[in-house]
């Protein structure tokens, strides 16, 4: 078997996403196994579909990762992706606490327009918070964790 070469060598993260879990329907496999597609619910009595809500951050900050793990039950994958958040203002923190109380699912948007999810129906992924202020830096490091059943798939439109 010939591995070749990877047609998005330098991925940068561009655009974070997330989504209540309790705002979708379904998530699909299609047409593979490293491809999900997901269906919003709609509101009530609006007929408006729900949809992914944008988190600011500093650009050039995002970093992804997932690491393989050896359970009794078997292989788990521990997901985390952080990025900073700058600044601190009374409605994003209020808005923060809401996120991190419930589970979520998360789509990190790469520069090349592919987009991963992080987190399923069954399993979302939970948000952690570390804020500091010094003459470096200021604001929240934001961290969404998921430990998954399987890797993180591309999101197909």
């Amino acid at each position: 078997m010939i591995i070749g070469k990877n047609s998005n060598l330098t991925p940068a993260i561009c655009r974070i996403f997330l989504a209540p879990v309790d705002d979708v329907s379904s998530i699909t496999p299609i047409p593979d196994r490293f491809h999900r597609h997901l269906a919003f619910k709609y509101r009530i009595p609006e007929p408006t579909e729900l949809s992914w809500k944008e988190i600011y951050f500093t650009a050039g900050t995002a970093e992804f990762s997932e690491k393989s793990k050896d359970t009794d039950s078997g292989e788990l994958i521990e997901q985390s992706l952080k990025f900073i958040f700058p600044g601190e203002d009374e409605s994003n923190l209020t808005a923060l606490d809401l996120i991190a109380c419930r589970p979520v699912l998360v789509k990190v948007q790469y520069s090349t327009s592919m987009s991963k999810l992080i987190g399923d129906l069954d399993n979302g992924a939970k948000l952690s918070q570390v804020t500091q202020v010094s003459n470096k830096i200021s604001g929240s490091q934001l961290e969404f964790t998921c430990l998954a059943t399987y890797r993180s798939c591309w999101i197909t439109p």
